[in-house]
């Protein structure tokens, strides 16, 4: 007996049901390096050790930026082109401090809609705010550890792109709260090394962004382990 329309039909469905896991399942890893410009990452350097030593001068110069790294304040972000996906805010490394008249980071990386709180590690008064359009907010003057729980130090990242934040009272205090609309991004490690893994295969636009250097931008094509190296310059 020849089989009939249903049967060839259910054998079909049968057979992309159990096919479709693997395909979906299939993903890609981006990794390089990135490469700054000496003469930018010298001048930042010497304008936080020349403050922080004032603040503190018993401690020694050291050959590192505020952040603890020259890469620090790098973001390496991936968007998908091929497809949308799925976005949610952050729950966990949403926090920014205040320390040695600092913020740490000073570069956070977020998915919008992200709840961010800030918290003052100093002993004496600091201030948050933006004048960013679409995130601009002020949350006031605070001692040191003051009530998170209370909300007080927190603040809903509702828009796309840089939130620069400053302190009124110490006004060589600047952050910056990147938001994104893409779950894949990364810092790289203190020799300049990256890594996304988990990205599904297909187009995407990769960003790389340091505050005070020109944003780097390059479609890309990722499938199996793709290399990228960037440099980025004023």
């Amino acid at each position: 007996m020849k089989p009939n329309f249903l049967q060839h039909t259910s054998t079909l469905v049968l057979f992309f049901l159990s096919v479709a896991p693997a395909l979906l399942a299939q993903t890609a890893e981006l990794s390089g390096t990135i490469t700054l410009s000496a003469s930018s990452t010298t001048q930042r350097l010497a304008r936080g050790q020349a403050y922080r030593n004032r603040l503190a001068p018993e401690k020694p110069i050291e050959s590192k930026t505020m952040s603890g790294s020259a890469y620090a304040d790098v973001v390496v972000s991936a968007h998908p082109l091929s497809f949308k996906p799925k976005l949610q805010p952050l729950t966990k490394n949403r926090t920014i401090d205040q320390r040695d008249a600092t913020f740490i980071p000073r570069v956070l990386p977020v998915t919008q809609g992200t709840v961010v709180q800030f918290v003052n590690n100093d002993p004496f008064y600091h201030n948050v705010f933006s004048l960013t359009p679409g995130n601009q907010f002020n949350i006031g003057r605070r001692t040191r550890g003051e009530v998170v729980q209370k909300k007080i130090g927190e603040r809903k990242i509702e828009g796309l792109g840089e939130v620069k934040l400053f302190c009124d009272i110490h006004t060589q205090m600047n952050a910056v709260i990147l938001s994104l609309d893409t779950p894949y991004f990364t810092k790289p490690d203190a020799n300049g090394n990256y890594v996304l893994k988990d990205l599904p295969e297909g187009r995407y636009e990769v960003r790389v962004y340091h505050p005070d250097l020109m944003p780097v931008v390059e479609r890309v094509e990722l499938k199996g382990s793709v290399e990228k190296d960037f440099t980025l310059s004023r």
